[in-house]
């Protein structure tokens, strides 16, 4: 640091220097100011020799220095003395040049990494509950903690003609190509669900949807309720599992579950898509979840118990459920640093009265969706 300054100070010790030498012997040597001309190029080489101002600084004082020179005997060397002020004006024009081009070209300083942003702890999530249609709607959403990336589960939930229809997904991947194939996959269910009778054809338009226009595949359910019967297509995602106040809970039957969404194509010859339809009553109630249930691990790297704890839990009210699985899911983990492996949605279903239009959750924050309830499986083509 004293380097630096003590180099700063040079141009003036030099106008000093050459100024007292010229004092002292301009009588035998008149062209000792001559010297004076060097310090504008001196600028060029000078820390901070990227500012401009440096030549304009050294340019000025070597004409203070010169001034003072010429003025004690400028009678026996006018000449000496006007060459020496023109040779010092025209380099410090040029060092103030070379300094601007030098200036505009220089690279920008590196900055400093920008501190990474907060992880943003995940709101307490809470369960919502919905009339919707046919369906007495219950969604709770466990989202991944400390998560800073987008949640690829949605799911909606709305009246048609045809019914009341469910869509749950989970898209594969949590960047800009997922959100545009959310887009997609929510617009042409949009559009299908109030148009197609048939829930195996909604399904097959929704795979060709993926598969031409977005690099992505989704693991969905489709649903339908309608008149106390309900018709279900399972591509890639987990079986709901049927809960009954009298016989607790189990796995919903399904004929010939399908690849995800986007991959039927992977099917050799073809993909035949069936439904699978179920009585739905009072009695008995859907559970929905997506695969972020089935990756959370222990410790000991044991799964959650899903279907143990449904049982037991059957007979409580649908808020009341979704609150207790949720808990058990986050007790289950706690131990465990990677034991919640990603976001997941848990929805429960009931046959009720009508009432909402629709229902929609996003991509970035899962929010409420619908379940239902069913009765005795009856598995349809």
């Amino acid at each position: 640091m004293r380097q630096v300054t003590w180099l700063r100070l040079l141009p003036v010790l030099l106008v000093v220097l050459v100024g007292a030498l010229d004092l002292t012997y301009h009588q035998q040597r008149q062209g000792i100011i001559v010297a004076l001309t060097a310090i504008p190029a001196l600028s060029l080489i000078m820390p901070g020799a990227q500012s401009p101002r440096q030549s304009l600084i050294s340019g000025a004082l070597a004409l203070a220095g010169t001034a003072v020179g010429g003025a004690v005997d400028w009678h026996s060397r006018p000449v000496v003395v006007m060459v020496t002020l023109a040779n010092i004006v025209l380099l410090t024009a040029i060092s103030h040049y070379l300094q601007r081009r030098w200036q505009a070209h220089e690279p920008a300083s590196p900055a400093l990494p920008a501190p990474p942003p907060a992880r943003q702890k995940a709101e307490a999530p809470t369960t919502q509950a919905h009339r919707l249609g046919e369906l007495q709607v219950a969604l709770r959403s466990l989202p991944q903690p400390d998560r800073t990336t987008m949640a690829a589960d949605l799911c909606d939930i709305r009246e048609t003609p045809y019914g009341t229809r469910v869509l749950v997904a989970d898209l594969m991947g949590k960047d800009d190509a997922t959100i545009a194939a959310g887009v997609e996959l929510l617009d042409r269910w949009r559009h299908l669900s109030a148009s197609e009778p048939s829930l195996a054809e909604i399904a097959r338009h929704l795979d060709n949807a993926l598969a031409d226009r977005t690099d992505r595949f989704a693991k969905t359910l489709l649903l339908t309720f309608k008149g106390g019967r309900g018709e279900l297509v399972c591509c890639g995602h987990p079986l709901p599992l049927l809960l009954s106040d009298h016989e607790g809970a189990r796995p919903l039957d399904v004929l010939a579950p399908l690849p995800p969404l986007g991959l039927f194509d992977l099917v050799p010859q073809g993909c035949p898509v069936y439904t699978t339809s179920f009585a739905v009553g009072s009695t008995q109630r859907l559970l929905i979840h997506t695969d972020g249930v089935e990756g959370v691990r222990d410790v000991a790297g044991a799964p959650f118990p899903l279907l143990e704890r449904a049982r037991s839990y059957a007979g409580h009210g649908a808020t009341a459920l979704l609150d207790a699985l949720a808990a058990d899911l986050e007790q289950h983990a706690h131990a465990s640093v990677d034991g919640i492996r990603d976001e997941a949605l848990l929805l429960l279903l009931q046959a009720e009265k009508r009432e909402f239009q629709h229902l929609t959750t996003t991509l970035h924050t899962p929010r409420p969706g619908t379940p239902a309830r069913s009765d005795d499986d009856r598995v349809g083509a």
